[in-house]
Protein backbone atom coordinates (compact mmCIF):
# COMPACT_ATOMS: atom_id res chain seq x y z
CA UNK A 1 0.00 0.00 0.00
CA UNK A 2 1.33 3.41 -0.98
CA UNK A 3 0.56 5.88 1.79
CA UNK A 4 1.44 9.53 1.79
CA UNK A 5 1.58 11.09 5.26
CA UNK A 6 -0.09 14.46 5.42
CA UNK A 7 1.02 17.14 7.86
CA UNK A 8 -1.81 19.06 9.43
CA UNK A 9 -0.35 22.45 8.51
CA UNK A 10 -0.27 21.61 4.78
CA UNK A 11 -3.46 19.85 3.75
CA UNK A 12 -5.70 19.71 6.79
CA UNK A 13 -7.93 22.75 7.08
CA UNK A 14 -10.10 23.47 10.09
CA UNK A 15 -13.44 25.11 9.50
CA UNK A 16 -16.32 25.86 11.87
CA UNK A 17 -19.01 23.16 11.89
CA UNK A 18 -22.34 24.53 12.99
CA UNK A 19 -23.97 21.16 13.42
CA UNK A 20 -21.07 19.43 15.15
CA UNK A 21 -21.99 16.70 17.61
CA UNK A 22 -19.83 16.37 20.70
CA UNK A 23 -19.80 12.60 20.26
CA UNK A 24 -17.99 12.56 16.90
CA UNK A 25 -14.95 13.84 15.08
CA UNK A 26 -16.25 15.10 11.75
CA UNK A 27 -14.39 15.44 8.48
CA UNK A 28 -14.75 15.99 4.77
CA UNK A 29 -12.67 14.66 1.86
CA UNK A 30 -12.01 16.88 -1.16
CA UNK A 31 -10.11 16.46 -4.41
CA UNK A 32 -6.94 18.57 -4.10
CA UNK A 33 -7.25 19.77 -7.72
CA UNK A 34 -10.98 20.23 -8.41
CA UNK A 35 -12.00 20.76 -4.75
CA UNK A 36 -14.97 18.43 -5.43
CA UNK A 37 -16.09 16.00 -2.70
CA UNK A 38 -14.48 12.56 -2.80
CA UNK A 39 -17.42 10.17 -2.57
CA UNK A 40 -17.33 6.61 -1.24
CA UNK A 41 -13.73 6.77 -0.01
CA UNK A 42 -12.54 4.36 2.70
CA UNK A 43 -11.57 5.84 6.06
CA UNK A 44 -9.93 3.02 7.99
CA UNK A 45 -8.94 3.14 11.67
CA UNK A 46 -5.20 2.49 11.54
CA UNK A 47 -4.23 -0.93 12.86
CA UNK A 48 -7.75 -2.35 12.60
CA UNK A 49 -10.20 -3.68 10.04
CA UNK A 50 -12.89 -1.18 11.07
CA UNK A 51 -13.74 1.93 9.17
CA UNK A 52 -16.33 4.10 7.48
CA UNK A 53 -17.03 5.34 3.95
CA UNK A 54 -17.45 8.97 2.92
CA UNK A 55 -20.84 10.39 1.99
CA UNK A 56 -22.08 12.10 -1.15
CA UNK A 57 -20.63 15.41 0.08
CA UNK A 58 -17.33 13.77 1.07
CA UNK A 59 -18.22 13.94 4.77
CA UNK A 60 -17.50 11.30 7.40
CA UNK A 61 -17.50 11.02 11.17
CA UNK A 62 -15.64 8.91 13.72
CA UNK A 63 -16.68 8.32 17.34
CA UNK A 64 -14.75 10.57 19.70
CA UNK A 65 -13.63 7.67 21.93
CA UNK A 66 -11.61 6.18 19.07
CA UNK A 67 -9.20 9.10 19.19
CA UNK A 68 -7.46 7.61 22.21
CA UNK A 69 -7.65 4.01 20.94
CA UNK A 70 -6.10 4.40 17.47
CA UNK A 71 -3.02 6.22 16.12
CA UNK A 72 -4.76 7.63 13.09
CA UNK A 73 -6.90 7.06 10.03
CA UNK A 74 -5.95 5.79 6.57
CA UNK A 75 -7.96 7.22 3.68
CA UNK A 76 -8.05 5.44 0.32
CA UNK A 77 -10.20 5.81 -2.77
CA UNK A 78 -10.15 4.65 -6.37
CA UNK A 79 -8.08 7.11 -8.39
CA UNK A 80 -6.31 8.76 -5.44
CA UNK A 81 -3.13 8.49 -3.42
CA UNK A 82 -3.81 6.91 -0.02
CA UNK A 83 -3.41 9.29 2.91
CA UNK A 84 -2.52 8.75 6.57
CA UNK A 85 -3.67 11.34 9.13
CA UNK A 86 -2.73 11.14 12.81
CA UNK A 87 -5.57 11.22 15.34
CA UNK A 88 -3.82 14.02 17.20
CA UNK A 89 -4.11 16.14 14.05
CA UNK A 90 -7.90 15.84 13.97
CA UNK A 91 -9.82 18.59 15.71
CA UNK A 92 -12.64 17.61 18.05
CA UNK A 93 -14.71 20.77 17.63
CA UNK A 94 -14.11 21.76 14.00
CA UNK A 95 -14.83 20.19 10.62
CA UNK A 96 -11.60 18.53 9.42
CA UNK A 97 -11.14 18.92 5.67
CA UNK A 98 -8.65 16.52 4.09
CA UNK A 99 -7.48 16.87 0.49
CA UNK A 100 -6.76 13.74 -1.57
CA UNK A 101 -4.29 13.88 -4.45
CA UNK A 102 -5.64 12.33 -7.68
CA UNK A 103 -3.48 9.68 -9.35
CA UNK A 104 -4.27 9.33 -13.03
CA UNK A 105 -2.70 7.84 -16.11
CA UNK A 106 -3.30 8.94 -19.67
CA UNK A 107 -5.35 6.57 -21.80
CA UNK A 108 -3.00 4.76 -24.11
CA UNK A 109 -3.78 2.49 -26.99
CA UNK A 110 -3.43 -1.05 -25.63
CA UNK A 111 -1.93 -3.48 -28.10
CA UNK A 112 -2.28 -7.20 -27.60
CA UNK A 113 -1.58 -9.48 -30.54
CA UNK A 114 -4.85 -10.70 -32.00
CA UNK A 115 -7.08 -8.31 -30.04
CA UNK A 116 -8.60 -4.91 -30.78
CA UNK A 117 -9.41 -2.43 -28.01
CA UNK A 118 -13.01 -3.63 -27.82
CA UNK A 119 -12.28 -7.33 -28.08
CA UNK A 120 -9.61 -7.05 -25.37
CA UNK A 121 -12.06 -5.27 -23.07
CA UNK A 122 -14.64 -8.00 -23.63
CA UNK A 123 -12.03 -10.69 -22.99
CA UNK A 124 -11.05 -9.11 -19.65
CA UNK A 125 -14.70 -8.86 -18.57
CA UNK A 126 -15.31 -12.52 -19.42
CA UNK A 127 -12.28 -13.54 -17.35
CA UNK A 128 -13.43 -11.41 -14.42
CA UNK A 129 -16.90 -12.96 -14.41
CA UNK A 130 -15.50 -16.50 -14.65
CA UNK A 131 -13.17 -15.68 -11.73
CA UNK A 132 -15.96 -14.62 -9.34
CA UNK A 133 -16.25 -18.06 -7.64
CA UNK A 134 -12.49 -18.04 -7.12
CA UNK A 135 -12.08 -14.43 -5.95
CA UNK A 136 -15.12 -14.14 -3.67
CA UNK A 137 -15.74 -16.19 -0.53
CA UNK A 138 -17.56 -19.51 -0.87
CA UNK A 139 -17.54 -19.87 2.91
CA UNK A 140 -19.91 -18.12 5.37
CA UNK A 141 -19.07 -14.57 6.39
CA UNK A 142 -20.75 -11.52 7.89
CA UNK A 143 -20.68 -7.87 6.92
CA UNK A 144 -21.46 -5.48 9.77
CA UNK A 145 -22.19 -2.04 8.49
CA UNK A 146 -24.15 1.16 8.27
CA UNK A 147 -27.35 1.04 6.23
CA UNK A 148 -29.56 3.97 5.30
CA UNK A 149 -32.38 4.81 2.96
CA UNK A 150 -33.73 8.24 2.12
CA UNK A 151 -35.15 10.44 -0.62
CA UNK A 152 -33.69 13.58 -2.13
CA UNK A 153 -35.58 16.63 -3.34
CA UNK A 154 -33.19 18.81 -5.37
CA UNK A 155 -30.27 17.57 -3.29
CA UNK A 156 -31.96 17.95 0.12
CA UNK A 157 -32.28 14.84 2.29
CA UNK A 158 -35.79 13.65 3.22
CA UNK A 159 -36.97 10.75 5.39
CA UNK A 160 -33.48 9.66 6.42
CA UNK A 161 -33.63 6.24 8.08
CA UNK A 162 -30.41 4.77 9.53
CA UNK A 163 -29.41 1.40 10.89
CA UNK A 164 -26.53 -0.79 11.99
CA UNK A 165 -27.07 -4.20 10.40
CA UNK A 166 -25.18 -7.47 10.19
CA UNK A 167 -25.57 -9.31 6.88
CA UNK A 168 -24.92 -13.03 7.45
CA UNK A 169 -23.98 -14.43 4.05
CA UNK A 170 -23.62 -18.19 3.58
CA UNK A 171 -21.10 -17.71 0.78
CA UNK A 172 -21.19 -17.35 -3.00
CA UNK A 173 -22.06 -21.00 -3.55
CA UNK A 174 -25.52 -20.41 -2.06
CA UNK A 175 -28.44 -18.21 -3.03
CA UNK A 176 -28.28 -14.79 -1.41
CA UNK A 177 -32.08 -14.32 -1.45
CA UNK A 178 -32.78 -17.73 0.10
CA UNK A 179 -29.99 -18.16 2.66
CA UNK A 180 -28.70 -14.72 3.75
CA UNK A 181 -29.97 -13.60 7.15
CA UNK A 182 -29.89 -10.21 8.83
CA UNK A 183 -29.42 -9.04 12.41
CA UNK A 184 -30.48 -5.50 13.35
CA UNK A 185 -28.55 -3.66 16.07
CA UNK A 186 -29.73 -0.08 15.77
CA UNK A 187 -32.62 1.69 14.03
CA UNK A 188 -33.08 5.45 13.83
CA UNK A 189 -35.66 7.49 11.96
CA UNK A 190 -33.59 10.65 11.88
CA UNK A 191 -35.76 13.59 12.94
CA UNK A 192 -32.96 16.10 12.32
CA UNK A 193 -33.80 15.90 8.62
CA UNK A 194 -37.25 16.73 7.14
CA UNK A 195 -39.89 14.00 6.99
CA UNK A 196 -42.17 13.92 3.95
CA UNK A 197 -45.15 11.55 3.84
CA UNK A 198 -45.78 12.08 0.12
CA UNK A 199 -42.38 10.88 -1.12
CA UNK A 200 -42.21 8.01 1.41
CA UNK A 201 -45.45 6.27 0.41
CA UNK A 202 -45.31 2.87 -1.31
CA UNK A 203 -45.12 2.55 -5.07
CA UNK A 204 -48.61 2.60 -6.56
CA UNK A 205 -48.71 1.56 -10.21
CA UNK A 206 -52.47 0.98 -10.26
CA UNK A 207 -53.50 4.57 -9.50
CA UNK A 208 -50.15 6.03 -10.63
CA UNK A 209 -49.74 7.98 -7.39
CA UNK A 210 -46.06 6.94 -7.15
CA UNK A 211 -44.22 5.29 -10.02
CA UNK A 212 -40.76 4.85 -11.50
CA UNK A 213 -40.62 6.47 -14.92
CA UNK A 214 -39.69 3.97 -17.62
CA UNK A 215 -39.39 1.17 -15.08
CA UNK A 216 -40.98 -1.12 -12.53
CA UNK A 217 -39.72 -2.04 -9.07
CA UNK A 218 -41.48 -4.69 -6.95
CA UNK A 219 -42.20 -3.56 -3.40
CA UNK A 220 -40.53 -6.53 -1.63
CA UNK A 221 -43.00 -5.83 1.19
CA UNK A 222 -41.51 -2.38 1.69
CA UNK A 223 -38.09 -3.69 2.81
CA UNK A 224 -35.60 -1.37 1.11
CA UNK A 225 -32.59 -3.33 2.41
CA UNK A 226 -33.83 -6.45 0.60
CA UNK A 227 -34.34 -4.35 -2.54
CA UNK A 228 -30.74 -3.14 -2.25
CA UNK A 229 -29.28 -6.65 -1.91
CA UNK A 230 -31.21 -7.90 -4.93
CA UNK A 231 -29.41 -5.27 -7.01
CA UNK A 232 -25.88 -6.46 -6.18
CA UNK A 233 -25.16 -8.02 -9.58
CA UNK A 234 -21.79 -9.46 -8.51
CA UNK A 235 -23.18 -11.27 -5.44
CA UNK A 236 -26.10 -12.52 -7.56
CA UNK A 237 -23.92 -13.19 -10.60
CA UNK A 238 -25.63 -16.43 -11.63
CA UNK A 239 -29.29 -15.25 -11.46
CA UNK A 240 -31.24 -12.32 -12.92
CA UNK A 241 -30.47 -9.08 -11.11
CA UNK A 242 -31.60 -5.97 -13.03
CA UNK A 243 -31.99 -4.62 -16.57
CA UNK A 244 -29.88 -4.88 -18.69
CA UNK A 245 -27.35 -6.86 -16.72
CA UNK A 246 -29.84 -9.68 -16.29
CA UNK A 247 -27.74 -12.75 -15.46
CA UNK A 248 -24.19 -11.42 -15.09
CA UNK A 249 -22.63 -14.77 -15.90
CA UNK A 250 -24.61 -15.55 -19.05
CA UNK A 251 -26.10 -12.27 -20.35
CA UNK A 252 -23.94 -9.29 -19.40
CA UNK A 253 -21.25 -9.61 -22.07
CA UNK A 254 -23.81 -10.37 -24.76
CA UNK A 255 -25.97 -7.36 -23.82
CA UNK A 256 -23.26 -4.65 -23.88
CA UNK A 257 -20.49 -3.12 -25.96
CA UNK A 258 -17.10 -2.68 -24.24
CA UNK A 259 -13.97 -0.60 -24.58
CA UNK A 260 -10.80 -0.03 -22.57
CA UNK A 261 -10.74 3.03 -20.30
CA UNK A 262 -7.86 4.69 -18.44
CA UNK A 263 -6.33 2.53 -15.72
CA UNK A 264 -7.41 3.34 -12.16
CA UNK A 265 -5.05 3.58 -9.18
CA UNK A 266 -5.76 2.07 -5.75
CA UNK A 267 -3.32 1.35 -2.91
CA UNK A 268 -0.23 1.09 -5.11
CA UNK A 269 -1.87 -0.97 -7.84
CA UNK A 270 -3.12 -0.01 -11.30
CA UNK A 271 -6.44 -1.64 -12.20
CA UNK A 272 -8.23 -2.15 -15.50
CA UNK A 273 -11.08 0.27 -16.22
CA UNK A 274 -13.59 -1.20 -18.69
CA UNK A 275 -16.30 1.09 -20.08
CA UNK A 276 -19.53 -0.32 -21.46
CA UNK A 277 -22.88 0.79 -22.84
CA UNK A 278 -26.06 -0.49 -24.42
CA UNK A 279 -29.33 0.82 -25.80
CA UNK A 280 -32.77 -0.78 -26.02
CA UNK A 281 -35.42 1.33 -27.75
CA UNK A 282 -35.73 4.57 -25.72
CA UNK A 283 -33.63 3.41 -22.75
CA UNK A 284 -29.83 3.42 -22.61
CA UNK A 285 -27.29 2.28 -20.04
CA UNK A 286 -23.65 3.15 -19.37
CA UNK A 287 -21.16 2.07 -16.77
CA UNK A 288 -17.70 0.98 -15.74
CA UNK A 289 -16.06 -2.15 -14.36
CA UNK A 290 -12.85 -1.95 -12.30
CA UNK A 291 -10.85 -5.20 -12.56
CA UNK A 292 -7.55 -6.38 -11.12
CA UNK A 293 -4.73 -6.99 -13.60
CA UNK A 294 -3.35 -9.77 -11.39
CA UNK A 295 -6.26 -12.13 -10.72
CA UNK A 296 -9.17 -10.44 -12.56
CA UNK A 297 -10.99 -9.71 -9.30
CA UNK A 298 -13.85 -7.23 -9.70
CA UNK A 299 -13.22 -4.11 -7.61
CA UNK A 300 -16.15 -2.02 -8.81
CA UNK A 301 -19.29 -1.99 -10.91
CA UNK A 302 -20.97 1.32 -11.73
CA UNK A 303 -24.19 1.01 -13.74
CA UNK A 304 -26.70 3.70 -14.75
CA UNK A 305 -29.81 3.45 -16.93
CA UNK A 306 -31.40 6.56 -18.38
CA UNK A 307 -34.02 7.73 -20.86
CA UNK A 308 -32.48 8.01 -24.28
CA UNK A 309 -32.74 11.36 -26.07
CA UNK A 310 -32.09 11.16 -29.81
CA UNK A 311 -31.29 14.86 -29.99
CA UNK A 312 -28.69 14.73 -27.25
CA UNK A 313 -25.82 12.36 -26.64
CA UNK A 314 -25.42 11.37 -22.98
CA UNK A 315 -21.73 11.58 -22.12
CA UNK A 316 -21.78 9.99 -18.66
CA UNK A 317 -24.00 7.62 -16.66
CA UNK A 318 -25.75 10.52 -14.96
CA UNK A 319 -24.94 13.20 -17.55
CA UNK A 320 -25.82 16.70 -16.37
CA UNK A 321 -29.56 16.20 -16.39
CA UNK A 322 -30.84 14.13 -13.43
CA UNK A 323 -34.30 13.91 -15.00
CA UNK A 324 -32.85 11.46 -17.56
CA UNK A 325 -31.90 8.97 -14.84
CA UNK A 326 -33.95 5.83 -14.32
CA UNK A 327 -31.65 4.07 -11.87
CA UNK A 328 -28.01 4.15 -10.78
CA UNK A 329 -26.19 1.32 -8.98
CA UNK A 330 -22.68 1.70 -7.57
CA UNK A 331 -20.79 -1.13 -5.90
CA UNK A 332 -17.23 -1.56 -4.75
CA UNK A 333 -15.35 -4.59 -3.41
CA UNK A 334 -12.07 -4.71 -1.54
CA UNK A 335 -9.67 -7.58 -0.76
CA UNK A 336 -9.52 -8.92 2.79
CA UNK A 337 -7.41 -11.94 3.76
CA UNK A 338 -7.26 -13.27 0.22
CA UNK A 339 -10.89 -12.80 -0.82
CA UNK A 340 -13.01 -9.94 -2.16
CA UNK A 341 -15.81 -8.55 -0.01
CA UNK A 342 -18.44 -5.87 -0.49
CA UNK A 343 -17.18 -2.44 0.53
CA UNK A 344 -20.30 -0.45 -0.31
CA UNK A 345 -23.48 -0.77 -2.35
CA UNK A 346 -25.67 2.14 -3.44
CA UNK A 347 -28.89 1.93 -5.45
CA UNK A 348 -30.80 5.06 -6.43
CA UNK A 349 -33.74 5.57 -8.75
CA UNK A 350 -35.84 8.46 -9.93
CA UNK A 351 -39.54 8.32 -9.14
CA UNK A 352 -42.57 10.53 -9.71
CA UNK A 353 -45.39 11.21 -7.26
CA UNK A 354 -48.74 12.80 -7.91
CA UNK A 355 -49.16 15.69 -5.50
CA UNK A 356 -52.51 16.32 -3.79
CA UNK A 357 -54.59 18.87 -5.74
CA UNK A 358 -54.13 22.46 -4.56
CA UNK A 359 -57.86 23.13 -5.04
CA UNK A 360 -60.26 20.47 -3.75
CA UNK A 361 -63.88 19.90 -2.78
CA UNK A 362 -63.93 19.42 0.99
CA UNK A 363 -67.55 18.62 1.76
CA UNK A 364 -71.14 18.59 0.54
CA UNK A 365 -73.74 19.79 3.06
CA UNK A 366 -77.53 19.39 2.84
CA UNK A 367 -79.62 22.20 4.40
CA UNK A 368 -82.90 20.42 5.14
CA UNK A 369 -84.57 23.61 6.45
CA UNK A 370 -83.89 25.90 3.48
CA UNK A 371 -83.88 23.02 0.97
CA UNK A 372 -80.40 23.86 -0.27
CA UNK A 373 -77.11 22.12 -0.94
CA UNK A 374 -73.75 23.80 -0.61
CA UNK A 375 -70.36 22.66 -1.87
CA UNK A 376 -67.44 23.65 0.36
CA UNK A 377 -63.89 23.97 -1.02
CA UNK A 378 -60.48 24.23 0.61
CA UNK A 379 -59.66 27.59 -1.06
CA UNK A 380 -61.67 30.72 -1.88
CA UNK A 381 -63.54 30.17 -5.14
CA UNK A 382 -63.17 32.31 -8.25
CA UNK A 383 -66.81 33.45 -8.49
CA UNK A 384 -66.84 33.86 -12.29
CA UNK A 385 -65.88 30.20 -12.74
CA UNK A 386 -68.85 29.04 -10.60
CA UNK A 387 -71.60 30.69 -12.66
CA UNK A 388 -71.55 28.28 -15.60
CA UNK A 389 -74.13 25.52 -15.04
CA UNK A 390 -72.20 23.31 -17.46
CA UNK A 391 -69.67 22.85 -14.66
CA UNK A 392 -72.13 20.81 -12.56
CA UNK A 393 -74.09 17.58 -12.87
CA UNK A 394 -76.36 16.24 -10.11
CA UNK A 395 -77.81 12.74 -9.97
CA UNK A 396 -80.14 11.28 -7.38
CA UNK A 397 -81.15 7.64 -7.54
CA UNK A 398 -79.45 7.55 -10.97
CA UNK A 399 -81.71 10.30 -12.31
CA UNK A 400 -80.41 13.70 -13.41
CA UNK A 401 -81.62 16.52 -11.16
CA UNK A 402 -82.28 20.08 -12.36
CA UNK A 403 -80.93 22.91 -10.19
CA UNK A 404 -80.40 26.63 -9.72
CA UNK A 405 -77.15 28.35 -8.76
CA UNK A 406 -77.57 30.85 -5.92
CA UNK A 407 -75.39 33.96 -5.78
CA UNK A 408 -74.92 36.88 -3.42
CA UNK A 409 -74.46 34.73 -0.33
CA UNK A 410 -70.99 36.19 0.50
CA UNK A 411 -69.38 32.81 1.27
CA UNK A 412 -65.94 32.76 -0.42
CA UNK A 413 -65.36 29.03 0.05
CA UNK A 414 -68.83 27.79 -0.94
CA UNK A 415 -71.14 27.31 -3.91
CA UNK A 416 -74.89 27.16 -3.11
CA UNK A 417 -77.19 25.00 -5.20
CA UNK A 418 -80.98 24.61 -5.06
CA UNK A 419 -82.05 21.20 -6.46
CA UNK A 420 -85.36 21.12 -8.40
CA UNK A 421 -87.25 17.81 -8.28
CA UNK A 422 -90.09 16.60 -10.49
CA UNK A 423 -91.67 14.63 -7.66
CA UNK A 424 -92.34 15.42 -4.03
CA UNK A 425 -91.26 11.89 -3.13
CA UNK A 426 -87.75 12.41 -4.50
CA UNK A 427 -87.48 15.82 -2.84
CA UNK A 428 -88.53 14.35 0.51
CA UNK A 429 -86.04 11.50 0.16
CA UNK A 430 -83.26 13.89 -0.86
CA UNK A 431 -83.73 16.21 2.11
CA UNK A 432 -84.49 13.46 4.62
CA UNK A 433 -82.08 13.46 7.54
CA UNK A 434 -80.54 10.13 6.45
CA UNK A 435 -76.89 10.73 5.68
CA UNK A 436 -76.16 7.08 4.80
CA UNK A 437 -79.00 6.87 2.26
CA UNK A 438 -78.06 10.27 0.84
CA UNK A 439 -74.45 9.18 0.16
CA UNK A 440 -75.68 5.99 -1.45
CA UNK A 441 -78.06 7.67 -3.93
CA UNK A 442 -76.51 11.11 -4.59
CA UNK A 443 -73.77 11.91 -7.12
CA UNK A 444 -72.32 15.39 -7.73
CA UNK A 445 -69.97 15.95 -10.67
CA UNK A 446 -68.10 19.24 -10.58
CA UNK A 447 -65.49 20.41 -13.10
CA UNK A 448 -64.01 23.57 -14.55
CA UNK A 449 -63.95 25.57 -11.31
CA UNK A 450 -60.94 27.63 -10.29
CA UNK A 451 -59.87 29.18 -7.02
CA UNK A 452 -58.75 32.79 -6.60
CA UNK A 453 -55.10 31.65 -6.94
CA UNK A 454 -55.63 30.23 -10.42
CA UNK A 455 -55.67 26.53 -9.43
CA UNK A 456 -58.00 24.25 -11.37
CA UNK A 457 -60.31 22.05 -9.29
CA UNK A 458 -58.87 18.54 -8.81
CA UNK A 459 -55.77 19.15 -10.92
CA UNK A 460 -52.72 17.28 -9.59
CA UNK A 461 -49.15 18.22 -10.46
CA UNK A 462 -46.33 15.71 -10.49
CA UNK A 463 -43.04 15.97 -8.66
CA UNK A 464 -39.78 14.07 -9.12
CA UNK A 465 -37.63 12.69 -6.31
CA UNK A 466 -34.61 10.42 -6.01
CA UNK A 467 -34.78 7.34 -3.77
CA UNK A 468 -31.55 5.99 -2.23
CA UNK A 469 -30.66 2.76 -0.43
CA UNK A 470 -27.05 2.35 0.71
CA UNK A 471 -24.97 -0.11 2.71
CA UNK A 472 -21.41 0.63 3.88
CA UNK A 473 -19.33 -2.17 5.35
CA UNK A 474 -17.60 -1.29 8.63
CA UNK A 475 -16.25 -4.74 9.51
CA UNK A 476 -15.88 -8.18 7.92
CA UNK A 477 -16.36 -11.27 10.08
CA UNK A 478 -15.30 -14.60 8.61
CA UNK A 479 -16.73 -18.04 9.28
CA UNK A 480 -19.33 -18.28 12.03
CA UNK A 481 -17.91 -15.30 13.89
CA UNK A 482 -20.63 -12.69 14.38
CA UNK A 483 -21.87 -9.99 16.70
CA UNK A 484 -24.47 -10.88 19.33
CA UNK A 485 -27.86 -9.78 20.67
CA UNK A 486 -29.16 -8.40 17.41
CA UNK A 487 -32.82 -8.60 16.42
CA UNK A 488 -33.45 -10.99 13.48
CA UNK A 489 -34.89 -9.14 10.48
CA UNK A 490 -38.08 -10.41 8.91
CA UNK A 491 -37.60 -10.01 5.14
CA UNK A 492 -41.37 -9.83 4.70
CA UNK A 493 -41.60 -6.61 6.74
CA UNK A 494 -40.15 -3.12 6.25
CA UNK A 495 -36.80 -2.83 8.02
CA UNK A 496 -37.84 0.16 10.11
CA UNK A 497 -41.02 -1.55 11.37
CA UNK A 498 -38.81 -3.71 13.61
CA UNK A 499 -38.14 -2.92 17.26
CA UNK A 500 -34.55 -3.03 18.56
CA UNK A 501 -33.77 -3.76 22.20
CA UNK A 502 -31.35 -1.82 24.40
CA UNK A 503 -29.16 -4.92 24.57
CA UNK A 504 -28.74 -4.87 20.79
CA UNK A 505 -27.63 -1.24 20.86
CA UNK A 506 -25.13 -1.87 23.67
CA UNK A 507 -23.65 -4.87 21.81
CA UNK A 508 -22.43 -2.79 18.88
CA UNK A 509 -20.93 0.34 20.41
CA UNK A 510 -17.89 -0.19 18.16
CA UNK A 511 -20.02 0.52 15.06
CA UNK A 512 -21.57 3.87 14.23
CA UNK A 513 -23.88 5.71 11.87
CA UNK A 514 -22.12 7.96 9.39
CA UNK A 515 -24.95 10.50 9.22
CA UNK A 516 -24.51 13.06 6.39
CA UNK A 517 -23.76 16.67 7.23
CA UNK A 518 -26.86 18.85 7.27
CA UNK A 519 -25.25 21.85 5.64
CA UNK A 520 -26.07 22.09 1.96
CA UNK A 521 -23.99 25.16 1.18
CA UNK A 522 -20.91 25.47 -0.97
CA UNK A 523 -17.86 23.31 -0.59
CA UNK A 524 -15.35 24.82 1.87
CA UNK A 525 -12.49 26.70 0.24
Amino acid sequence: MSIKSIHLIVLLILLPCVLFSQEFIQGRLLDSVSKAPVVFANILLEGSSKGVISNEDGSFRIPMEFKSEYKGIIVSSLGYESVSVAMDALSEDRLNTIYLIPRTIALQETTVVGYTNRSLAKRIVRKAIRAIPRNFSKDPFSLVGYYRDYQQDKGAYLNLNESIVEVRDEGFRKSDAKTTKYQIYRLVKNEDFPRDTISSMSYDYESQNKVIAQGFLPSYNGNELVILRVHDAVRNYDIDSYSFVNNLRTDFVHNHDFQMGSDVYLDGEWLYSILFDTKKEDVGAKGRLIISKKDYAIYGLDYAAYQWEKERKVESPLADNPSQLIFHIQSEYRPYQGKMYLNYLSFSNRFVVRLPPAFMLKDITIDTINKLTWLEFNNPVNVSSTLDKEHYEIFFKKKRVAFELLTGHGEDYKVFIKPIFNSEKDETAYFANDRKAFKKHMVYKVKGLMDVYGNMLGYSEQKEYLQYREFFTQRILQGNENAENGVPMDKERPLFDHVVTDESVEAVQEYWMNTPLQQTGNTPK
